[in-house]
C-alpha cells in the first residue's frame, strides 16, 4: 500500500508526527488556505499559478509572515521527490497558525504549512469515454462573501452540496450562487458548449473560483481556434447545452453527459470536448517533460 508523504513546515515527517496544535486557527476557525496540485512525474503542473492564487488569498486574509514563494517551492518539491510517484495528488494547506484566540488577527502568528503527497490513480477510461453525471445542489455559493473566489478552508458549502450528489449517486454537484446563476462544482469548474462556442461562468460575476485547469482549457481552446465566452449562465443553459465538461487539477477534463434527469446534448462526450482533452494533455506533456500520458 502506498504511503502518504507528509511535510510539516518544511520537514518530512512520519504520519504520527504530522500534527498541528489544537490552538491552530485553521482548526479553530478555518482560518487558512489550500491548493491541490497535480504532479506529473516530479513536476508540479502550473505551480506558479497555484502559488500566485494562494498569495492573493493570503493578502485578502491579511496573513502576516506568509512564507516566501521560493520557500514553498522548495518544500513542495522536496515532498514530491520524497514520494517518487509516477503521478501524485499534492495538497498544501497554509493556516494563520497559533496565537491569541478570538476573531482578532493582531497576533503575533506564525503560519503553519502542511503538505501531503499521495499517489494519483487515473480514473477508469469509462469516465472519459462515457462521461459523468451531476446534479444541481440546493446549497448556494455566496458570491458576495469576502472569501468568494478564494480557496479557503471554509468548505462547508461544498461539503453539503457533495453530500447531495452522493445521495443521488451522482459524480458531482453543480452549485448556483444566490442569484440562481450557474457557478461551479463542489470540487470542479463547469464549462458548456453552445453553438460551437466554449462558454464558462465568469468568475468575477458569479463568484466562482478561477480554476487552474479551467484556465489551461481556455489556453487549449485558443490553440485550437475554438471561440470562448465568459458570461453568466443559468441552470437551463446547462440543460440545453450541446456539450459540457468538468475541470479540475486532478480530474483534468471530464465530459459531463447528464445534469439531473436531463441529458446534455446527445448524452455522450461531444466533439469539442474530445478535441480539448488531447490538447490539454499536450500542454501538460510540454511543461512536465519527460512525463507522457498513458494510453486510454
Amino acid at each position: 500500500m502506498d504511503e502518504t508523504v507528509y511535510s510539516l513546515n518544511g520537514r518530512i515527517v512520519a504520519e504520527r508526527d504530522a500534527v498541528v496544535s489544537v490552538t491552530d486557527r485553521g482548526f479553530l476557525y478555518g482560518d487558512g488556505l489550500f491548493e491541490t496540485m497535480h504532479a506529473y512525474g516530479r513536476t508540479l503542473f502550473r505551480l506558479e499559478q497555484h502559488l500566485d492564487r494562494m498569495k492573493k488569498g493570503a493578502a485578502v486574509l491579511s496573513f502576516s509572515d506568509f512564507p516566501k514563494t521560493s520557500t514553498l517551492e522548495k518544500w513542495l518539491q522536496a515532498a514530491v521527490d520524497s514520494a517518487k510517484y509516477p503521478e501524485a495528488n499534492v495538497r498544501m494547506t497554509v493556516t494563520r497558525g497559533t496565537g491569541p484566540r478570538g476573531p482578532s488577527i493582531r497576533g503575533p502568528f506564525t503560519p503553519t504549512v502542511v503538505i501531503t503527497v499521495t499517489r494519483y490513480e487515473r480514473p477508469p477510461a469509462a469516465k472519459l469515454h462515457e462521461g459523468v453525471h451531476a446534479i444541481i445542489a440546493t446549497f448556494r455559493r455566496q458570491e458576495s462573501a469576502a472569501t468568494a473566489m478564494l480557496k479557503t478552508l471554509n468548505y462547508i458549502e461544498q461539503i453539503l452540496a457533495r453530500r447531495e450528489a452522493d445521495a443521488a449517486h451522482a459524480d458531482e454537484a453543480l452549485m448556483l450562487n444566490n442569484a440562481g446563476l450557474l457557478c461551479e462544482g463542489s470540487a470542479s469548474n463547469i464549462s458548456l458548449v453552445r453553438d460551437g462556442t466554449l462558454t464558462i461562468p465568469d468568475p468575477a460575476r458569479v463568484g466562482a473560483l478561477p480554476g487552474i485547469a479551467q484556465l489551461t482549457v481556455l489556453e487549449a481552446a485558443g490553440n485550437l481556434g475554438i471561440p470562448v465566452v465568459q458570461t453568466v449562465l443559468s441552470p437551463w443553459d446547462a440543460y440545453r447545452s450541446e456539450e459540457a465538461f468538468l475541470t479540475g487539477s486532478m480530474r483534468e477534463i471530464t465530459p459531463l453527459v447528464r445534469v439531473g434527469e436531463n441529458e446534455v446534448g446527445n448524452g455522450k462526450p461531444g466533439p469539442i470536448t474530445k478535441k480539448l482533452i488531447p490538447e490539454f494533455r499536450r500542454i501538460v506533456e510540454r511543461e512536465c517533460k519527460p512525463y507522457v500520458f498513458p494510453r486510454d
